[in-house]
């Protein structure tokens, strides 16, 4: 599976988000490595965190209105990380492979900021 490239139609036209987004990116191609992969979810999983709860400050000071749908999103891929880095954790491989990991993380990131994040891309420009 190839990896992940970043795209200019993924950008929310500020900086530091799409720095952070960069960052997911790279973590999930990671998945490819030699790195254990439990290590590599808890990394996702404070890497998450410490993005999302950017992302949402920054949209609620420029008074997005659509702010409770993102944060929705944002929990439910949280719950998502928790539940696989628990699978993870009790059974190993036979629960959890990178592969579907890196499959599933593609489609959500890539999804989520062309939908999701790029619906705010106009607030951050006002």
């Amino acid at each position: 599976m190839g990896k992940m490239v970043w795209k200019d139609d993924y950008s929310v036209g500020n900086a530091v988000l799409d720095s952070q987004h960069r960052g997911l990116m790279e973590l999930v191609n990671r998945l490819d490595g030699d790195e254990p992969l439990s290590l590599l979810l808890e990394e996702l999983t404070r890497y998450a965190t410490v993005h999302f709860q950017t992302e949402e400050k920054l949209l609620q000071a420029v008074g997005y209105p659509d702010l409770e749908q993102q944060k929705f999103q944002h929990k439910a891929f949280r719950a998502w990380l928790d539940r696989t880095l628990a699978d993870w954790e009790s059974g190993g491989e036979r629960l959890v492979s990178s592969r579907d990991l890196k499959a599933y993380l593609r489609v959500w990131i890539a999804n989520h900021l062309q939908v999701y994040d790029a619906a705010f891309k106009s607030w951050l420009e006002k």
